[in-house]
This record gives C-alpha cells, structure tokens and sequence, in this order.
C-alpha cells in the first residue's frame, strides 16, 4: 500500500507530462499549417493581382495600336493634300480628348521633324531622330506597332510609354513615325488601386526584362534591363506564372512576389508584397494564440505542481497522523514554514519552531492564545467564516490574512488550514495551519497596482484611478449625505506654450503645476488626478460650493504665483490656469450621476476659458467669480 501511495504521483505526473508535450505539437503543428496557408493565400493573391496588372497593361497597348492604324490611314488618304498636317491635327485631337490614358499623338517626318501632333506645345526645333523607336523604324521594315523604352516626352516632360509604328513612302521607303504616347503615371496609378502596404511594389517588363513601368515611382528603373534578376533567368523559364520569395536588389526588403507573363504581348508583371506587412495580421493573431497557449500551459504546470504538493502535503499530514505526537513535533520542526494546530475554539495547541522567525516570539509564550489575537481588525470575519466552515465539515481551507508581529510589523500571512480526521463535529475538531510570510510578494502586487493608478509624468492619479475613485465618493456622498466637489482645472493656451518653449518644457510646466494642485490638498481624502493632457481635476469630498471655490481660487492664485514665464498667454505673459467647480449636495435633493456632475464642472471650465481666463468659474452660476482675501467677488 505504501508502495503504491509513493509511487502514484510521479506516474500520474509523467501522464500529465506526455498530455501538456502533445498538446503542445498539435498547437506547433496547426500553427505551421496555418501559416503555410497563409502564405499560399497571399501567393495566390499577389499572382491574382499580377494578372490584371499585365492584362491591363495589354489591353492598353492594344488600345494605343486603334488611333495608330486610323492615323496612318488618314495619312495615306491625305498624303497629296496640301492642309494634311492640319486635318490628321484635328483627327489626332480627337482620339486624345475621348482617350483619357493617351497623353499624345504625334507624327515624325523622315528626318525626325513633328509634321504633326496633338499637343499644343511648341514644337518648332524640336528633332526626334535621336530617339531609340526612330532609329529602329528607320532600320526596320517591320509595319506592326512597336512598345517602347519608358521615357521622357520632348514635348511635355512627362514620363511615357511610346507605341510606334512605321509610316512608308508609296514606294516602299521610310516616310517617318507614328506615335502614340499613352501616359506612365495613368498606368501605375492603377497599379496603386491594389493595397499590398505600405513596403509593397507592382513592377512591369518587356519580354526582354526593360523595366516598362514600376511603382512606387523610381525614375533609374525605367528603361533599364532586369533580364538577370532571378525573375528572367529561373522563374519565367520554368513557367509563366507563379510566385517565389526574394530580397529586393533595390531596397533590400525581403518580399514575396506574385509573377505572371503575357501570352499575348509576353510583358511580364510583378506584383510584389514586404512579407513582414502581408503576414503581420496572421502575426498578431499568432502571438495571442502562443501567448495564450503559454499561459495554460503555465497554468497547467502550476497546477500540477500545486496538485503533487498538496499530495505531499496529505501524504505528510497522513503520516503525522499515523505517528505518535513526536514524530510530528520532528516534522514541524524541521520545516520552514509555520505549523499550528487548533482546536475546535481557535485555540494554539502546538506551534512549530519557525514561529520566532515568523512572529518574533517563542511558540511556548503563544501556547493558549487564540488565532485572533494580533490579526488586523478587518480580516477577524474571513477568519471566523473560515473556522465555521472547518467546524461543518470542510476538510480543507486557505487564507490570507494580516498579523502584528512581536516588533508592531505588519505582516501577510497565506495559510492553509487542514481539518485532521476524527473527532464528532463542531468544536470537537483538530485543526492544522501551515502559514509562510508573503509579505513581499503582496508589498510588490501593491507597487504594481500603484504604478497602475498614477500618472507618470505628473506623479498625480491617472484617469484610471480617477474614474473609480469618482464613483466611489458619489456613492458615499449620496450614503452619507454630505457633498462632494469637483474641480476641472485647465492651463491657458498651453498648445502655445508647447509650440513656443517645446513639449520637454511642456512636462516640466506640468510637473509645476502638478505639484502646486498636490500641495494645495491637505487632507487624505482628496484626490487630485490628471484627467488628459493639461487638464487635471480634484475630488474634494465633504465640501460644499463654497470651499470648492476657495480651493480652486488657492490653487489659482499658487500657480499664477509661479510667473512661469508663458509669453503667448496674454494680457499676463506668464503661466495661468482656469478652473471649473461643481458641487453635489444629496442633502439638499441633488440626484447626479458621476457623468452629469463632471459635465457641470467642465461647463464651468469653459465659462471660465470664455470670461478671460485665469478665472475660476461655479457650476449653476451665470456669471464668473474670483475669490480674494475678502471673499467671493462677481466679475
């Protein structure tokens, strides 16, 4: 029997063990399967997007190539009429007023001339002959419409993409250049109609790599030639769609690209996504999951080890039990924490040795004494609650509670209190207490539960603590009923002061007044918060209408006292502030709610901003009053 009471709780550990370890491989594994198709869904996406970048880009040049056939037709109809520049003009003019993506229409002579264009610019000295799609018509017999190199209009500045397409003479010999020039910010202004972030870029190429069109805009891509870039020499030889992870040769971003190439015109569009933005939405939801899975998995292995203690503990306890009174004193002794045990009254029948560290004091001068005797006064009824469910039959119970030690310091003390088997009920019952001193841990929930209510530049009470604290004093002043005032105080034109001496002098200026608000409140009671950025209000409970006025006009006087120099704040050129006060007086048939009485002193905030400033404003008044040494006075 022995044996297996031993044995037990390391097995059924290892069997929780291997439960929370598979556990935790289906959670790795259904992570990495959502993030593999997570990154699929985005592939598709980006090669989705890709897609009608290209396509759009295809039925663009296709629709260049309609204007380009009906000019070289009307040329070759018009071509012995005198006024021909004139006519194919006003046809030109047309086709680009009804095409909106089309910046021009032109045609070159033979010698590189405009005989004629859309444009209204200028265009006498102008020479074309040096252009990459002159040269090539002029070499080429080739009568197909022709994409250019991205460049940059003669005519306008503007950056365009040119569509050219050969004009021959009637015998056959090079008559010039057609050319319709379809504007590159159109293009990708509607590559920037799809979201893929902040860090996101759409590229579009030729067959041959020549960089066509890119955005975001980078003027020393255009023209040039990618055709060694992993996109031409691997991807699109293995096929002509797809996607492939890479690090951008130009911003060093590592991206995920989603390609596809035209079997039409053979352009190839990239659209290509920063993979730290396309998966920072699956990371989000990835870190609560893992912080989540953390904390069970924490909670768990706490709870497996509290559950392996309390055996140890029961196994103990049922040792002490089965031995003679010795073999428990050796046991008590021996441990660190404190081990008392009752009777059913709440009386000290034993305490361990550790009780000299713990209460200061000898367990033989604490023999017979009751279990509240040197506990803090308001935790007397958790402690009898305890005992009476002890004496009704719970076997077990734990507390936390405070006790004085020998030297007046307070301590907190977690006990557990175990009810030891026989005895017929009641008070005919044997209690044993194994309490330890958490007074640090306790003394560090409070620092943290302080740094969770205080602002931290004004060192006052943040808008947390307010809120709660406000509620809390309504409450009362409606028990008790007693009033409660409420002053809103604002710093005059303060935005100015940050804009003329800077925000690091703005904290300071806060930090002043802070500290005269602080000083202005005297009794424990009151409280004084930063309610958001300038404005700091104060509770001021057992207070009526008049005092709340006194105060506000003490804290009034105090900072303008401070001639914190403020030059934009005039007539005064020093720091002033305007406050705001209201009263709740539940004596005299006032019913607020917290939200309608804050609202009443921030009117008067306001009355106070509009009559001037630096003033201090009542709730229910129609009028601004001051207050000096002689009393209240109207303004």
């Amino acid at each position: 029997m022995t044996g297996a009471i031993k044995f037990l709780p390391a097995k059924t550990f290892v069997a929780v063990a291997f439960a929370v370890f598979g556990f935790l491989g289906l959670i790795v594994w259904g992570e990495y399967s959502s993030w593999k198709s997570q990154v699929a869904h985005i592939e598709s996406e980006l090669i989705q997007t890709a897609k009608a970048l290209v396509q759009h880009a295809d039925d663009t040049v296709d629709m260049a190539k309609f204007p380009l056939a009906a000019l070289i037709t009307q040329i070759e109809q018009e071509r012995d009429v005198p006024d021909m520049p004139a006519k194919i003009t006003q046809v030109m003019k047309r086709q680009v007023d009804t095409t909106p993506w089309l910046g021009a229409l032109s045609v070159v002579d033979a010698d590189g001339r405009i005989v004629a264009t859309s444009s209204s610019i200028n265009t006498s000295g102008i020479n074309f002959a040096d252009r990459e799609y002159f040269v090539f018509h002029q070499s080429s017999d080739t009568l197909e419409p022709v994409l250019g190199r991205p460049l940059k209009s003669k005519l306008s500045g503007q950056w365009i993409l040119p569509v050219t397409q050969r004009i021959s003479n009637p015998d056959g010999s090079f008559g010039g250049v057609a050319l319709a020039a379809f504007i590159l910010t159109e293009l990708t202004n509607f590559f920037q109609g799809f979201s893929l972030g902040g860090e996101g870029s759409f590229l579009l190429a030729r067959r041959d790599g020549v960089v066509l069109a890119r955005a975001p805009f980078l003027q020393t891509l255009l023209g040039s030639s990618i055709s060694s870039y992993d996109l031409f020499t691997t991807h699109l030889r293995q096929r002509h769609s797809g996607s492939y992870h890479y690090i951008s040769p130009i911003d060093d971003t590592l991206r995920i690209g989603g390609f596809y190439q035209s079997e039409h015109s053979g352009m190839v569009g990239l659209a290509a996504a920063s993979q730290s933005e396309a998966l920072a939405t699956w990371m989000k939801g990835a870190r609560i999951r893992w912080l989540s899975c953390f904390i069970l998995v924490t909670i768990t292995g706490f709870l497996v080890w509290r559950w392996r203690r309390q055996i140890m503990l029961r196994r103990a306890s049922e040792a002490l039990l089965v031995a003679r009174e010795a073999e428990f004193r050796l046991l008590a002794e021996g441990s660190g924490d404190l081990i008392q045990r009752f009777n059913g009254h709440g009386i000290r029948e034993y305490l361990s040795p550790s009780v000299r560290e713990i209460f200061g004091v000898d367990a033989e001068a604490m023999l017979g004494t009751h279990i509240l005797e040197n506990l803090h006064e308001d935790d007397h009824e958790v402690v009898t609650q305890v005992m009476d469910r002890l004496r009704e039959g719970s076997t077990r119970e734990n507390m936390v509670v405070r006790r004085k030690r020998a030297d007046g310091k307070q301590i907190w003390l977690e006990t557990t209190l175990n009810r030891l088997p026989g005895g017929t009920g009641g008070t005919d019952i044997r209690i044993v207490a194994v309490a330890r001193d958490v007074t640090r841990q306790k003394s560090i929930q409070e620092e943290l539960d302080a740094l969770a209510n205080t602002d931290e530049l004004t060192q006052l009470a943040n808008r947390r603590s307010f809120n709660i604290h406000f509620e809390e004093m309504v409450l009362q002043a409606a028990q008790k009923l007693t009033p409660l005032s409420i002053l809103m105080i604002d710093a005059d034109r303060f935005k100015f002061f940050n804009d003329t001496y800077g925000h690091a002098s703005g904290d300071d200026c806060l930090r002043a007044l802070a500290d005269v608000v602080r000083g202005s409140i005297r009794r424990s009671r009151d409280l004084a918060a930063r309610y958001g950025g300038e404005e700091i209000a104060v509770l001021l409970p057992d207070t009526d209408g008049a005092g709340a006025l006194k105060a506000a006009e003490n804290i009034r006087q105090r900072v303008a006292g401070l001639r914190l120099p403020h030059e934009k704040n005039l007539p005064w050129g020093y720091v002033t502030i305007s406050i705001g006060t209201a009263t709740f007086r539940p004596a005299g048939g006032d019913s607020l709610t917290t939200a309608e009485l804050f609202e009443r002193a921030d009117h008067a905030l306001y009355r106070a901003k509009n009559s001037g400033r630096n003033r201090v404003a009542a709730a229910g008044d129609e009028v601004v009053v001051t207050i000096d040494r002689s009393g209240i006075k109207s303004v």
